[in-house]
């Protein structure tokens, strides 16, 4: 039996994923609304006596909070796990290390509703201890989705791993979107124009992968090309633009571009 404390987009996603899979959800405790097809649960005590797994999906900054408002007894002998990315099961102070982990998707959740072939895709990474991560691996096998099992020392390096992937992704689309509308495009064209472009990159890098994915300037050792871009480039763009770019020279082999991606403005 799983029950959920916190009924945010991702805690009522995945309820309604792993009822759909076939295991048996208690219901929630929440102090927001929580969907009418599950039952509400008073206190959070009530929930945890209720259920085997207790998810705690509330924000990162509020799990510390919401366990430590848990009465101590009523944990005992409980599988309890939380869902972010940069925490780790250490939050859950005081608790019998063995039965707390960490069980993090990799997925954007777009609503209390994300569709289950979207969640079927996203690959968990794990971290706790042996009991709760064994408990959750099974869930998830029986889920059909895949997992990684990491230690508690390397999660904020696999955090911002995840941020490189899609938050930060979505700056380097913004600054893009910066430099068209310099260029004279209207600010709702400038997306929609680039769009087809970062679909197609997105869909090769994980279809074919990174190398046979490189595209432009720096991947054909262009450095003609590449000295135009930076004569044009200022501040934060340039920054942007010689950082990665360096990281594609290096990708690419084309490390005779690195000199000139180092050098510095008016040199």
């Amino acid at each position: 039996m799983i029950g959920f404390i916190g009924a945010g987009k991702a805690g009522c996603s995945l309820a309604r994923y792993f009822r759909k899979n076939g295991e048996e959800i208690s219901g929630f405790y929440s102090r927001s609304d929580i969907p009418e097809d599950f039952i509400r649960f008073d206190t959070a005590e009530q929930i945890v006596e209720s259920s085997d797994m207790i998810f705690i999906t509330v924000s990162d900054s509020a799990i510390g909070a919401v366990w430590r408002g848990i009465d101590s007894s009523a944990v005992r002998g409980k599988l309890i796990y939380h869902i972010s990315g940069a925490e780790s099961s250490a939050v859950f102070c005081g608790a019998d290390p063995d039965m707390v982990c960490s069980a993090h998707p990799l997925l954007a959740f777009s609503s209390k509703e994300t569709p289950a072939e979207q969640i079927k895709r996203a690959f968990f990474t794990l971290e706790g201890g042996d009991t709760a991560v064994r408990a959750v691996s099974a869930l998830l096998d029986r889920c059909g989705n895949r997992y990684a099992v990491i230690k508690p020392e390397v999660k904020p390096l696999y955090h911002a791993a995840a941020c490189f992937a899609s938050n930060l992704v979505t700056a380097v689309c913004a600054e893009a979107e910066k430099m068209l509308c310099r260029c004279g495009f209207a600010e709702e064209d400038a997306l929609s124009a680039l769009a087809p472009l970062i679909e197609e990159n997105v869909r090769n890098v994980c279809e074919k992968g990174i190398r046979p994915s490189l595209t432009g300037p720096v991947s054909r050792g262009d450095a003609e090309t590449v000295e135009k871009h930076l004569a044009v480039l200022e501040g934060l763009s340039r920054d942007i633009y010689t950082q990665l770019s360096a990281v594609l020279a290096e990708i690419s082999g084309h490390t005779e571009l690195l000199p000139l991606l180092r050098k510095k403005r008016f040199q």
